[in-house]
């Protein structure tokens, strides 16, 4: 398992915007990232007061870090100077609420690379159910810090 610690030494997402706190397992093409749903997230006061719902846009961008985590491991760019920018986003279904107190599990798999290039699928569950898919494509790029 990699904590929080070991997962900001790949991916650039820090403070609120970091949206993993665990990757469970991962290997060249695949992985699982984990996401404690907490009561105090800075969107629970606003989406919506009294009855916080996550907003998908989110869901989607932790399945997102997930595989940046992934791609960035495989090809040894763990020196935080690649970052992974969304090209494109697709197939995006929503079929069930996460809300404070879940967790939920980011199951990634890569399905194709060209050049720059990722392709990933995702599906994020929550005890066991399906309560987001989508297919999404980033591309890799080293910025100077």
């Amino acid at each position: 398992m990699i904590d929080a610690t070991g997962i900001e030494k790949v991916i650039p997402h820090r403070g609120d915007m970091r949206l993993i706190d665990e990757i469970r397992e991962y290997n060249e093409t695949s992985g699982v990232g984990i996401k404690y749903v907490r009561e105090d997230e800075f969107w629970c006061s606003g989406h919506f007061p009294g009855n916080p719902i996550m907003p998908g846009v989110l869901q989607i961008e932790a399945l997102a870090q997930t595989a940046c985590f992934i791609a960035l491991t495989h090809i040894g760019a763990t020196d935080g100077k690649t970052l992974g920018y969304f090209t494109t986003m697709e197939k995006i279904k929503f079929s069930h609420m996460v809300k404070p107190g879940d967790t939920l599990e980011l199951h990634v798999e890569l399905l194709m690379t060209k050049m720059r290039l990722y392709k990933f699928h995702g599906i994020a569950m929550v005890g066991g159910k399906k309560v987001a898919e989508a297919t999404f494509t980033a591309i890799l790029d080293t910025v100077d810090k």
